[in-house]
This record gives structure tokens, C-alpha cells and sequence, in this order.
């Protein structure tokens, strides 16, 4: 009997050579490179070649360290499908089984050290078995090499102890350790919620140290590297001026003036050199920002980003420990963001996350960033996994990997340089939707009140055609999912059921018998449709794109939608069963809503172009309609029949505004005096006679302290 060849781990798939060990896949002597966990995909489908396998299966095999969505996996077998130059839509390696999963159809063989066998591996249950002892040692070897290579471990995790570091009335956030991680400085509207003022409190103290006292709000603030100074934002509620400013935390030294911005930052950084402090900041008129990098000693200013014209802004910048390197969130709509880095010296800045993170009502697209101590990871605040959670992503690049401690709604991430310890802000409160009448009598101030209101975040808005129903986004189970409600608020019903990911932007069918919305799993956005009376969600867009905020056109057979498919953000239009979509804009174009005759569209841009536009249908020139303070921002606009509603912000207060078509005259509706904090979601019922829009009421958060980080 002749003596048994042993066997080595590569494989072939078709004609290619599969080597997993490598990561490479080879054809006629030229390789391809895949990353690990493509190849891991490749190797649980050849596994089970001819069978279907589950996304969640695969997910489940793959990621299992990780939390992640659809997309990733898709994303993975798109990489494939690149290498084996396959056709989805005529496969000869991959094919897709709508909405269950993958099979691989091509013939697979195991290779041994003797000539391969010539039948395909499915043929025998010896060869089975030596690929699936193959794949499990693979498998086990990544495992383990991922699990060793990562700069923690489990007991250090385990170590880690949550202590609640502030527990004053009302909210205390914006939380930044000092460099030596014994000071903790904060933002705190003192004991009568009446001004918002910088404080610092000692790690082992009790009582915190008032830093500003100004009637201004002082927000976002910095340590110096020596920790005897803080630099701050101050905004002056007389002008609205924003300025950037100094103070010493250890003498009753006067605050010093840096300079001025012309927007609200994100955040404000100061680099552990000393030499720069970076913040964001948009030429006057614009929403466009950019990192710009301040000397303090010399008072030399520049830019360190140059904002690509499909993009809406840079900002949230945080500096790494070495100060070579500055991190910062680049936002591709006004509801999305990723991470990306850029040299202190200037080049060109490099991805490191790929989520496209959606929209948090409270602070942003990532509620906060920062760097690890040594250098090699980035804490973050995000919803990519549901709620707003803290995440951990390497800079060089890979999975983001969810935090073992924080929980939901947590913000404001910072890493001391030294110590070990991790703070963050944890927020407590919602947003509910406010409903004013607009039949107020001139000169009188509307008095809004509560439509929905829970614990958690209630948002966005909208009428039904018959103005019997309102839909809604909510994330009251826990995930942010699509609602429905009776126009006076009864009724509550859950529509959609995705679980994990971010539903939202509720638009309703002309026949109000449907509802598009947008849903991202955590990465790229796609529209769905759902009906009115329940069932399962149906896809509509499916290109590897940022697909969102739907609307439909006046006849319900299409349906607009912003989309990044030709790299810049441009509306589209397809047909709601299925078909080609076609652009609509091409300098740029975000929310869309048809007019009532079906001749117009009315959207509004990017962030460096304010304003509501229109253009014909069928394409034509576009057309600046209304261009007034706040019109055209994102969730704070609204078409009518015969007009658009919008939040006009005057010095005098913010009102909600009418534009109207007819006369293309502007009125004021009602003034919004009463407003806490806008959020969005503005939404006119049928009648006008009311107006719904979601504002966030006043919160609690504390701020909360982890030791021993790692």
C-alpha cells in the first residue's frame, strides 16, 4: 500500500491557488494579496463549497471578536469577486442567495506535496475532512496571533474599575485628563444650570476648582502639556463671537485671547509638544470647516487640511502622543464620518475607519477622539455599533473593536499620557418631538409641547398625507428603528426590527400605504421601503455607495436620495420597484423633495453651500430659491403645497419661517423662544396648522473615570 502524501494547507478554487497561510491568492504565477479576514471568508465558503452559508454564520465565524454589519462582509466578498474577476450578476466562483447568504460554486481541491487529486474536494469525505482540519488550524492561528499581537489582554481588561468621577446637579461633560492623568478638566453649568464655565478637579478630590467665570459659555477645553493651563472655546451670546482662549489653573492669573474662529469647533487640541493647538474652523458664511493648527508662541496660523469639494467638514481634531501626527473626523454628509489621520508637517491624510458613522443627536458624527498613550490605537465615540458607544481602532488600521466598559450614550473619550486611566461622559436624558400650533395671533409666542416623549431619542419627524399618523425614528428599543404614532401621539408601533445598525429618515409614499427610510449596518447607508402596516423591509438601492435620506417623488413610483457613488454627494433618482438609477444634481446635492406639481425638485448642499435650490425634474439649471440664515440645514427645512417651512436664526431669536412659493416672499410663523436646543426633523402637517421638530431637552451626564487602562 502506498504510503500516504502529507498534506499542506493550500487549496485551489477554479483555477487559483489559494494560499491562506500567505493571504494569497495566485494565477498563473501572479499573486494577489487579501487581508486576513478575507481570507477567512474565502476559506469557511470553500469549506463548504456548493453549500449556502448564512451571512450571520459567516459573520458570526469571521468577526467574531468584533461587532459588525452586513456591509463589512459584503465589502469582503466584493474584494473576492475583484480577484477571481467574477460577475455577481453571473457568477462562475460567488454566488449571492438574496437576503440569506453566499455559496461557493466553484470546484475546490485540496493540494498535498504529491500531484493534487483530480476529483473536487465535495466529492470525498476524506479530502472534506483534511480541508475543514486545514482551515480549523488556520482559523486557531489567527485567532491566537490576534489575540497575542494586540497591545491588551484579558486580564488587563478584566482589571480595568469604573469609578463615577463627578456627580454634581444637572451636566458635566467634555471631560479632558490632564497629561499626567491626575486632573480631570471639565465643562459643568454649575449648581443653578445658569452658565456653562471650565472646572478642574483633582483625581483624589473633592470639591472642583472653578477655572472661568465669564457670563459667556466656555466650553471644549485643552490641557498644556506642563497641566498648568487650559485653552478653551468661549462664545460670546451678545455677537455670537467665537474666540479661543488661555487661562492658568494654578495662579489668579487674567485669561489671554488667541485667536478667533468663525465656527462652533468640535473640540480644541493642544499638542504635548507645545508647540500648536488645533482646532476647526470654516471661512465666514460657510459650515465647511477645516483642521487649522495655532502657534501660541508665535501667533502663526495655518491650515492643516484642505476640505475635497464632495466632503462637508474636518473637525474634532486630537493630536498624538509624539505630536507628529493629528486625528481628526472627516464628515462625507451632514449625518456621517470617519477617522482619518494627517501629518503635523502637512501631506495627505490617511483612513482609518470605514463606518461612515451616522448622526448622534448629542454630539455629533463621533462624540469625541483620542489617542492611547502609546500611540498605536484610537478611542473613540460612535454609533456604529447602535447607541452611542466608545470604540478602539489601531491606527494602522483594521476592525474597531468595542470598549468592555462605558455601555450606551457615552462621550468625550480622553487617554492620559501617563497613569493608565480613561475618562468619558455618560448622558442620561432624551430628545423628545415638540409640537407647536401655528395659528398663534400676531406678535404672540407659541408655546410648544410635548408630542412623544421617552428617556431615550425620539427624532425626525413626519406627517403621513392625511396627516392621521406621524412616522419617526426612535431608539426606545434600544436600537434606533423606524415608529409609527396617531397624530396625537397614541398608538406607538414599532415598524422596523433590524436589531443592531441605525434606521432613520422616515419619508412617507404619496398614498401613505409605504415609508422609505435609510438603514446602515454600520457602514455604507442603503434605502428601504417598508409598508405601513408591518413586514419585512425591502432593499431598494444595492450599489457600494453611501445611499440615504429618501424621499419620493409626487406620483409614488420613485424615489429620490442622496448618494457618494461618483465620489461626490449628488441627489438620484430611482424607481421605487427596481431599476437603473439616474443623477440628478451634478454640483452637488443632499436632501430632495419634489414639488407638489412634479415640475421641481428642492434641495439643499453640502455645508460650504447654504441654502435651499431647485431644478426641473428631467434636469436643467439649478436655481438658489431661498438662501437665509439656517435655511437649508440639515433636518430644519421642510417643502409644503405652496411653500417651505425652515428655522430662520436672527439675531432677535430663532422663529420657524415660511417661504412662499407664489410670492417668493418669507414670514415668520412662530417664534421658538422656548427652544432649549434644536436638534432637527422640522415637519409641517398637511394643513399647516402644525408643526412638529425635535429638540433636546435638558440632560444629566456625569463625567466617569476607568483605572488602570489599558
Amino acid at each position: 500500500m502506498e504510503e500516504e502524501k502529507p498534506v499542506n494547507s493550500s487549496f485551489r478554487v477554479g483555477e487559483f491557488l489559494i494560499e491562506p497561510q500567505l493571504n494569497n491568492i495566485s494565477l498563473d504565477g501572479k499573486s494577489v494579496h487579501v487581508e486576513p479576514k478575507v481570507m477567512q471568508v474565502l476559506s469557511c465558503l470553500a469549506f463548504s463549497a456548493g453549500e449556502v452559508i448564512a451571512k450571520e454564520q459567516l459573520i458570526k465565524i469571521v468577526w467574531a471578536d468584533t461587532f459588525v454589519g452586513d456591509d463589512v462582509l459584503t465589502r469582503a466578498i466584493s474584494e473576492l469577486r475583484k480577484v477571481f474577476r467574477d460577475d455577481s450578476k453571473e457568477p462562475r466562483y460567488i454566488q449571492t442567495i438574496p437576503r440569506t447568504g453566499y455559496r461557493l460554486i466553484a470546484p475546490v481541491v485540496q493540494n498535498q506535496t504529491a500531484s493534487p487529486p483530480k476529483a473536487p474536494l465535495a466529492a470525498t469525505s476524506n479530502s472534506r475532512q483534511m480541508l475543514w482540519a486545514t482551515v480549523l488550524l488556520l482559523m486557531l492561528a489567527v485567532t491566537i496571533w490576534v489575540y497575542f499581537s494586540r497591545p491588551r489582554t484579558s486580564a488587563a481588561s478584566v482589571s480595568m474599575r469604573v469609578i463615577p468621577f463627578t456627580s454634581y446637579p444637572g451636566r458635566e461633560d467634555q471631560g479632558v485628563l490632564s497629561p499626567d492623568g491626575n486632573q480631570i478638566a471639565f465643562v459643568w453649568e454649575g449648581e443653578k444650570a445658569d452658565n456653562a464655565d471650565i472646572y478642574v478637579k483633582s483625581i483624589s478630590g473633592e470639591k472642583p476648582l472653578r477655572i472661568t467665570t465669564s457670563p459667556a459659555l466656555d466650553l471644549r477645553p485643552a490641557w498644556s502639556p506642563d497641566g498648568q493651563r487650559i485653552c478653551f472655546i468661549r462664545i460670546d451670546p451678545s455677537d455670537g463671537k467665537i474666540g479661543v482662549y488661555v487661562a492658568s489653573v494654578l495662579a489668579a492669573a487674567p485669561e489671554r485671547f488667541l485667536f478667533s474662529v468663525n465656527q462652533e469647533p468640535g473640540t480644541i487640541a493642544w499638542s504635548p509638544d507645545g508647540k500648536y493647538i488645533a482646532t476647526s474652523d470654516a471661512q465666514p458664511g460657510s459650515k465647511a470647516t477645516k483642521i487649522i493648527l495655532f502657534s501660541p508662541e508665535t501667533g502663526e496660523r495655518r491650515d492643516l487640511t484642505k476640505l475635497p469639494v464632495q466632503f462637508w467638514s474636518d473637525s474634532i481634531p486630537a493630536f498624538s502622543p509624539d505630536s507628529k501626527t493629528v486625528a481628526f473626523i472627516r464628515q462625507n454628509s451632514p449625518i456621517t464620518g470617519d477617522i482619518y489621520t494627517v501629518p503635523v508637517n502637512g501631506g495627505e491624510p490617511r483612513r482609518i475607519t470605514f463606518d461612515n458613522a451616522r448622526y448622534s443627536f448629542d454630539s455629533g458624527i463621533i462624540g469625541g477622539l483620542t489617542w492611547t498613550s502609546d500611540g498605536s490605537e484610537l478611542i473613540f465615540s460612535s454609533t456604529r455599533g447602535g447607541l452611542p458607544s466608545l470604540w478602539r481602532v489601531a491606527v494602522a488600521g483594521g476592525e474597531p473593536e468595542r470598549l468592555p466598559v462605558g455601555g450606551d450614550n457615552t462621550y468625550y473619550p480622553s487617554v492620559s499620557l501617563q497613569g493608565h486611566r480613561l475618562s468619558y461622559t455618560r448622558v442620561s436624558g432624551g430628545t423628545p418631538i415638540y409640537r407647536i400650533e401655528t395659528s398663534a395671533a400676531p406678535g404672540q409666542r407659541a408655546v410648544a409641547t410635548k408630542f412623544l416623549s421617552s428617556t431615550r431619542e425620539d427624532a425626525s419627524p413626519r406627517y403621513s398625507p392625511d396627516g392621521k399618523r406621524v412616522a419617526f425614528q426612535s431608539d426606545r428599543s434600544g436600537n434606533p428603528e423606524i415608529w409609527m404614532c396617531d397624530s396625537n401621539g397614541q398608538n406607538i408601533t414599532q415598524l422596523t426590527f433590524f436589531r443592531k445598525g441605525v434606521a432613520g429618515t422616515a419619508q412617507w409614499s404619496p398614498d401613505g400605504s409605504q415609508i422609505a427610510f435609510d438603514y446602515r449596518a454600520s457602514g455604507m447607508s442603503d434605502v428601504y421601503v417598508v409598508n405601513m402596516n408591518g413586514g419585512v423591509p425591502r432593499r431598494v438601492t444595492t450599489e457600494d455607495s453611501d445611499d440615504s435620506v429618501p424621499s419620493w417623488s409626487r406620483d409614488g413610483k420613485s424615489l429620490y436620495f442622496a448618494s457618494n457613488r461618483t465620489g461626490a454627494l449628488e441627489v438620484w433618482k430611482t424607481p421605487v420597484e427596481g431599476g437603473q438609477a439616474v443623477q440628478i444634481t451634478k454640483h452637488g446635492g443632499f436632501t430632495a423633495f419634489e414639488s407638489s406639481d412634479g415640475h421641481y425638485i428642492y434641495f439643499n448642499k453640502s455645508a460650504g453651500c447654504p441654502g435651499v435650490w431647485k431644478m426641473p425634474v428631467d434636469g436643467g439649471d439649478e436655481i438658489l430659491v431661498l438662501n437665509q440664515s439656517g435655511a437649508g440645514n440639515w433636518g430644519q427645512w421642510s417643502v409644503a403645497d405652496n411653500g417651505i417651512y425652515y428655522i430662520n436664526y436672527q439675531p432677535d431669536g430663532i422663529s420657524v419661517a415660511f417661504f412662499n412659493f407664489a410670492t417668493e416672499k418669507t414670514t415668520r410663523v412662530v417664534g421658538l423662544d422656548n427652544v432649549n436646543a434644536f436638534v432637527g426633523g422640522l415637519t409641517s402637517s398637511p394643513d399647516g396648522k402644525q408643526i412638529l421638530y425635535t429638540q433636546q431637552d435638558p440632560v444629566s451626564s456625569d463625567i466617569m473615570l476607568v483605572e488602570d487602562f489599558r
